[in-house]
Order: C-alpha cells, then sequence, then structure tokens
C-alpha cells in the first residue's frame, strides 16, 4: 500500500501538529491499495479504481437524508474523503462531530466536489434511518457531509474493512481516517485533532509526490 510521507520529509506540518498524529500508515486491515502490506494482490489489468471497489465493497448504505448509495461508487470514488464512526446512543456528543462541523466549513466550496465527510453507523440495529436523521441534524451537515447506516450484515463489512472491528458501539474507533481514492493513501489521526490539522492532513494527501 503507498502511503505518503511526505508531510515528515517536508517538514510540511509544523511540529506540534505532528503530535496529533497516530501515524502515517494505516490499520493492517484497511490496506486496500498498491504497495507494501497490501491486502489486494498487485494483478496485471486490474486499475486502483476496480482494487478499491473490490476492498472497500459497494454494499448498499442508508444516508440520513434517506437516500440509498452504494459505498464506494457513490461516497468515496476518485474522493478526498474523512471518514469517523458515530452511534446515536451515545452519552455524550464525540469530539470528532464537533470537528467535523468546523472542518466543513473550513473547506468551503470543495465539500460534496472534492471532499466528503462521512460519518458511518457501528450500531445499525438500533441507528434507524429516522434517528440517525435526528442525530445528524445536531451537527446542521451541509452537503458533503454524509451520515450512513444500512443493514446491519453490510455495515458490519463495511465496519470491518475500515478497521473497527469491535462488537460493542462503545469501542469504535476514535480516530479519523483520511484517505485520496484515487491516488490510494491513507492517513488516521486522532480525534482530538482540531479541524485545521484535519485541513492540512487532506492537503497532504492531495499535493503530488516529491520529484
Amino acid at each position: 500500500m503507498k502511503v505518503r510521507n511526505e508531510a515528515a520529509r517536508r517538514g510540511l506540518i509544523m511540529a506540534s501538529f505532528s503530535l496529533w498524529f497516530v501515524g502515517l500508515s494505516l490499520f493492517s486491515d484497511i490496506a486496500c491499495v498498491r504497495g507494501s502490506g497490501s491486502f489486494v494482490p498487485e494483478e496485471a489489468g486490474v486499475s486502483q479504481d476496480e482494487a478499491n471497489q473490490r476492498y472497500f465493497t459497494d454494499l448498499e448504505v442508508v444516508s440520513h437524508e434517506g437516500r440509498r448509495l452504494r459505498f464506494y461508487s457513490d461516497l468515496l470514488r476518485d474522493k478526498l474523503v474523512v471518514i469517523n464512526f458515530f452511534y446515536v446512543n451515545c452519552p455524550t456528543a464525540p469530539p470528532s462531530m464537533g470537528k467535523l462541523f468546523r472542518l466543513q466549513n473550513l473547506l468551503g466550496e470543495r465539500l460534496g466536489k472534492e471532499v466528503i465527510l462521512l460519518s458511518i453507523s457501528v450500531d445499525p440495529e438500533r441507528d434507524t434511518v429516522e434517528a440517525v436523521k435526528e442525530y445528524a441534524g445536531k451537527f446542521n451537515p451541509k452537503s458533503g457531509w454524509v451520515f450512513v447506516t444500512g443493514k446491519k450484515e453490510h455495515m458490519d463489512v463495511i465496519n470491518r474493512k475500515l478497521g473497527n472491528t469491535l462488537t460493542l458501539p462503545e469501542g469504535h474507533l476514535r480516530v479519523f481516517l483520511l484517505g485520496n481514492t484515487r491516488e490510494g493513501n491513507w492517513l488516521k489521526m486522532l480525534e482530538s485533532a482540531p479541524a485545521s490539522s484535519l485541513v492540512e492532513g487532506l492537503r497532504s494527501l492531495s499535493e503530488p509526490p516529491p520529484s
């Protein structure tokens, strides 16, 4: 899998920002693209897009707006993406939601076109579409920030693909996953990272590699 470390090489992101990184390498079980440690064998004639779709799957999910979507084709393909995890019955608002609320404002017109914010349910049996719609409304998501739930069997697969393997909702991953699906580059950051650091992370993923 290709994981870009140019932020470290260039000193692109300040030393203080580096403290927010969990690391520039992905969980081993999120590996879906070319390179060392990839879960997808490199096959002649198989494009990055095909490899992504095979790994992430195109299972149906449902947005907080009630739209039925294919997970890879409709949400991830050719996008910069920021992913976090939620469940409606969480007794406290997770810090990640406040960060994404601020991030959507920082992104401006890029949101929904170049960048998508994707909040994924870890408790689909209780996170009905109606419940997720009400929950999402607390954060005033703009077009381009999508909360998704769906059939348990679909959401369980998607969560596992993203490295969220614990069965109890309370144990969900408390990180942001940032990815450039076109290039196959990913990084992860603590949910305590400020919104400005998420912007810098997206920038590091979108810039061309150094010559």
